[in-house]
């Protein structure tokens, strides 16, 4: 049951950000460097592995849980192990990110997209950081709370450098 719900979730979320797409016939690649580290995939994360042999339905070939996006969605599942997981997951995904220069930022809003573009331009500029826009207006609080569990360890990663 969890599973299907985890793949309507994700079914919807991919609806949502093609139906933002401005023509019927226009193609837009998304080949920006947030769009690249929302969905990079790390295969060596090693946080949570207990829980996917706990719930073997978690074990799919298809959704690995190995990059922000999938990590954030498996934070939408209402036991309390696999939300730590995926906590743990997340953290352990901001961590390389910084640790390989490319700090990230989630951010959402309305034109958070263009916001994050804006921003983007420059990444000399404010600690390296890479704003990744994760929806527009309204998100479930999975989503909310996965995205402030990236912010807090990028800022702590962050303050930690530049207080030595």
């Amino acid at each position: 049951m969890k599973k299907e719900i985890l793949f309507i979730l994700l079914i919807l979320f991919c609806l949502k950000a093609e139906s933002q797409n401005i023509g019927e016939n226009e193609i837009i690649d998304d080949n920006s460097l947030s769009a690249q580290l929302f969905t990079k995939c790390f295969t060596n994360l090693n946080q949570g592995f207990e829980i996917f042999e706990k719930y073997p339905a978690l074990k799919s070939k298809k959704i690995q849980f190995c990059s922000l996006l999938e990590c954030m969605f498996l934070n939408a599942y209402k036991e309390d192990d696999i939300k730590l997981a995926a906590e743990k997951r997340l953290i352990g995904i901001a961590t390389q990110l910084y640790n390989e220069g490319t700090p990230v930022y989630l951010i959402m809003g309305s034109d958070s997209y263009l916001t994050a573009k804006e921003r983007n331009k420059n990444l000399e500029d404010n600690n390296h950081i890479v704003y990744i826009s994760y929806g527009e207006c309204i998100n479930p609080l999975y989503l909310r709370e996965a995205a402030e569990i990236v912010n807090k360890q990028t800022y702590f990663l962050i303050n930690k450098t530049l207080s030595k």
